[in-house]
């Protein structure tokens, strides 16, 4: 794929092997757009864009992985949430797993041999999975069991981050993982004032903007529930529905309204 991509300059499918394998440092996405846009000028051709992939309707009931096929609901989620952020609040932890699905299936939309016939990484570069799971984890992924976020009726792309730890003020600490700049803070906002993150293609329709986990931590532990928390960080108007049934749902927990107008607008931008 790579020497076909090079020689027709294919950006997207030369990213996509550079960041698979490691070997260089990848532009950002929209500098890629840029790119490939001025090659099909230069080449006198359209700009390719991927054809649009079947929505899921269902979730899979495992994947594969690189430690071999897990079940999706009962293994690969609960160690997701154990390995990207084990001491969070169960509302973050529930948020948490319902953005790894939502990531995880939006990947697997998009790139049809993943998870089956290609196994799902391991790691930063996609979702970090521990070893094994606590009972909190395994009780986040089962109370959110099939839950995911839309916007538009489309899965959108999750992406979430460790970011800064909060102050119990709700200003910033130092960020030590150097994600914080990813982080959007999307309350009260929906349609085209949603801020997407730099994570993604910025006008790419999926791109809801990027949570961060402690963020997540602290509005839990605030009074925040994972749906509130959620919206929070990817906008007012993003769809939390659960695959394989006709309306939806909701998931069941602490209800954080009266939270959201308390602390909402003064963490927002600290």
């Amino acid at each position: 794929m790579t020497a076909k991509a090079l020689k027709w300059g294919e950006i997207g499918a030369v990213a996509e092997a550079l960041k698979w394998r490691k070997w260089l440092p990848v532009p950002a996405p929209d500098v890629l757009w840029e790119r490939k846009r001025e090659m099909a000028r230069k080449m006198r051709e359209p700009v390719w864009v991927p054809v649009a992939h079947v929505e899921f309707e269902e979730a899979p009931e495992r994947i594969l992985t690189v430690e071999g096929w897990l079940s999706l609901e009962d293994e690969y989620l609960p160690r997701v949430c154990a390995g990207e952020h084990l001491r969070a609040h169960p509302e973050a932890k529930a948020a948490i797993v319902i953005a790894a699905r939502t990531f995880v299936l939006r990947a697997m939309r998009d790139h049809p041999t993943l998870g089956r016939t290609t196994p799902v990484k391991n790691g930063e570069v996609f979702q970090v999975f521990s070893r094994g799971a606590n009972e909190e984890c395994v009780a986040a992924a089962a109370r959110t069991r099939g839950f995911v976020m839309r916007y538009g009726g489309r899965l959108i792309l999750a992406n979430h981050v460790a970011g800064a730890p909060w102050r119990e003020d709700g200003s910033r600490g130092f960020d030590a993982s150097g994600t914080e700049k990813y982080v959007t803070y999307n309350y009260g906002r929906s349609g085209a004032d949603v801020i997407p993150t730099r994570l993604a293609l910025t006008s790419h329709p999926g791109n809801r903007g990027c949570l961060s986990q402690n963020g997540a931590h602290w509005l839990g532990e605030h009074g925040f529930d994972c749906e509130a928390i959620l919206r929070f960080f990817y906008g007012e108007d993003v769809e939390i529905v659960q695959l394989g049934t006709r309306h939806g749902g909701r998931v069941t927990g602490f209800v954080g309204l009266v939270a959201l107008g308390a602390f909402g607008l003064g963490v927002v931008g600290r």
